[in-house]
Formats: C-alpha cells, structure tokens, sequence
C-alpha cells in the first residue's frame, strides 16, 4: 500500500520540526499510527508526536484503520511525499471480547433497581404520575414485556422468555426476515430498554446527573464462576421529589441494565476452551412486584459415554427470595437420567423442599427420566475453580 502526503515544506511542518527533516530522504523508514476523523473518516499520519494529514494512492483500497501502526519506507520526497508501507499491526486485542469487557463492565449495573422502579411506575405509584407520557408508556412496555414468573415454570413460556431476554437481539437483528423483523423485536427487552433511554435523553435526562446513591453490589456478568443470586432492590423514585430526578435515576439504571446485558452477551461468545456455556438474566414479573433470576445453561459433550452417546446438559438456576435469602437449583440431563439439586440459605425453605422432593420425583418419573438424585442442601454452592481468568487492566507500569 502507497501513501502520499502533502510536501512537507509547502505546509510549513519543516519549522515545527526540522530534526525530521534527514528523515524524509528517500528510503528512510518511518514509524507512524494511523489516525481517522470519526466522522469524516479523514486521514492522518502521527510521525513523531506530529500528525500529517495523508491520503492513499489511488487504487490501493481503504487503507489503514484508526490506530493502525504502521513501518513506511519513503519512496519519493518530490513533489509529493510518498511512503510505502513495509508492515502494518492494527491496534486491535486479539481478543475482542475482553476488550469489550473493558468497556462494558465498569458500566454495568444490577437490573434489580430497574425492574423495581418499573414495577412502581406501572402500580401508578407515588408521584409516578408525574412523569411525562411517554416515559410511563415505554416504561410500561418494558414492564408488560417482562415475563410473569408462572409462565416461566411452563416449558414454552421458558423457551419465549429466554427467545426475547435481550441476549439475542443483535442475531434477530441481522437473521430475521425482514417482515417478521418487527414482531421480533416488539417484546425484546434489550430493544424496549434501547427505546426507554431513547425517551429519557429525549426529554432531557442525563444518567449523569442522578443524585441518589443506589449502587449495589452485584456478582460480575461473566459465563464461569458460582451462579449467585441478584439481590432485590427498592423502588429508588419513591425517595426523590421531582420528575427531573426520577428520570435522571432511571435513566443511569437503564444505562447500567444494558450495558450489563452488553457484558453478559459478550461473556457468552465463545471461548478458547470448552464446555459452551450461556449465561442469562430474566427479570420477571410476580404480582406487583419484580425480581430477577440468573440462568446458567451448559452442554458437556465429554460425558456421553454416561448417557448413550447424548450430550449431557446442566442448567442452575439463582433467585433472591428476599428476606428468606437465596434459592439455587441444579438440574443435570444425561440422555434420559436427570439430578436435582436444590440449595436454599434458609432452614425453614431446605426444609419445604425436602418435604415435597417426593412430588417431584413423581413428576420427572410421569415425564419419563430416569431419577439419579434429588437432594435438598441449606447453604449456596462453593466457588468454581473453572472461573474465568481474563485480565481486564493492565498493571505494568
């Protein structure tokens, strides 16, 4: 690839730096990065603490990305400055994903805050009604898309829920037929979030400025580690006295919920080493009230010796039950053999369990599986020593 730059003389750059001058003879290599204007997609070189502007010969493509490094070898200096590239190392990890995190996870924010303030808009709560039309109805819509916790326990209504969690939006998006685009995304929760900070920033709302201090610790969105629970959270527009404030705070929720589902989507691409695993946040309806339950789904493809040549499938299942604690179920397929274990933090709900796993077992025996196990255990499962080991910041000096 050839680039040209404009005589360095006639722009006058020799003044600013005559030490370069020797450099421009003709085969001297230069050491440059790549520059582009974000809008315009301008050009330059940065040659020693300098930019150039620069264009590419014609024919010879696009040329270098934004933060391209390049090795260029001066052809001519006469009349135009030209330099031919002898390599080229785009500033770009190798690992899209972790750079994703970087950007992502600082950002994220448990979606528990949210889904509460939803579920107090939708109620006509408080000073609710104050906010502007819009707003309530897209919060509305965001509310109503959020499935009810009964259907969840409905195989159909689990698999409609997982379809429209906002994890396969960007698929939908670049696979569904363009008459059913739509309707794909009506109901998708990534899309109706995309849309209510759509109408907050339209009447002014700047996550910045939220005033209330609603941060809350969350388990990290990444696939590997110990499925924990999301902690439930209040109704944080219930303590602030005007709509600018409700929408600021609503607006910073929103912002952290997507850029959580954004980490949990990149979290769930995959990796260098196996078993695939996707990792899920559904926050749900129950009655007036919200809560948000985390899905982990995994294949093990190194047991089908176990199963008759099937794959073996593990699915958990975290939930905050409030004041009571947290409710963790392992669920394991293997061809037709299925073990259940259930975890709860409180004595009182390990006992309940315990007390209807016969119904159960009769259930999974009416469907056909061959029981393993069914067990009922007080305290959260041990941590995962397959937790994920990516380095997000940099520490050499």
């Amino acid at each position: 690839m050839r680039v040209d730059l404009p005589s360095i003389r006639s722009l006058g750059f020799a003044g600013q730096s005559p030490s370069l001058l020797s450099d421009w003879r003709v085969g001297a290599i230069l050491q440059a990065t790549a520059l582009r204007d974000a809008r315009t997609g301008e050009l330059w070189l940065k040659i020693a603490d300098l930019k150039y502007p620069a264009r590419i010969a014609s024919g010879e493509g696009d040329g270098p990305v934004d933060g391209e490094r390049l090795t260029l070898r001066v052809l001519r200096n006469s009349p135009v400055l030209a330099l031919e590239t002898l390599s080229s190392e785009r500033n770009v990890s190798d690992n899209v994903a972790t750079d994703a995190l970087r950007k992502y996870l600082p950002r994220q924010a448990s979606p528990a805050p949210l889904v509460s303030n939803l579920a107090w808009i939708a109620n006509g709560k408080g000073s609710a009604e104050q906010l502007p039309p819009s707003v309530t109805q897209a919060a509305a819509r965001l509310w109503q898309a959020l499935p009810d916790a009964a259907t969840l326990t409905d195989p159909r209504g689990l698999q409609n829920a997982i379809a429209r969690s906002g994890t396969f939006l960007e698929s939908t998006l670049a696979t569904a037929d363009r008459r059913m685009l739509a309707a794909a995304v009506a109901n998708d929760v990534k899309a109706l979030m995309l849309n209510l900070t759509r109408v907050l920033r339209d009447h002014g709302a700047r996550p910045s400025s939220a005033t209330t201090d609603s941060a809350m610790h969350s388990p990290v969105p990444l696939t590997r580690g110990p499925l924990t629970s999301l902690p439930a959270a209040p109704a944080t527009l219930a303590v602030l006295d005007t709509p600018a404030e409700q929408m600021n705070e609503l607006a910073r929720q929103t912002d952290g919920a997507v850029s959580r589902m954004t980490a949990l989507q990149v979290s769930n691409a995959p990796q260098d080493t196996p078993p695939p695993s996707i990792l899920l946040e559904l926050p749900m309806r129950h009655g007036d009230r919200a809560s948000v339950i985390r899905l982990r789904i995994e294949r093990d493809q190194s047991r089908q010796h176990e199963s008759g040549g099937s794959d073996s499938w593990t699915m958990e299942a975290a939930l905050d039950l409030g004041a009571i604690g947290a409710l963790h179920a392992r669920v394991t397929l293997a061809g037709h053999r299925i073990g259940v274990q259930l975890r709860a933090e409180s004595p009182t709900v390990v006992n309940t369990l315990l007390a209807r796993s016969s119904e159960l077992e009769s259930m999974l025996r009416e469907a056909g599986l061959e029981i393993d196990r069914v067990v009922c255990l007080h305290g959260m499962p041990a941590g995962d020593a397959g937790i994920r080991t990516t380095r997000l910041l940099d520490v050499r000096a």
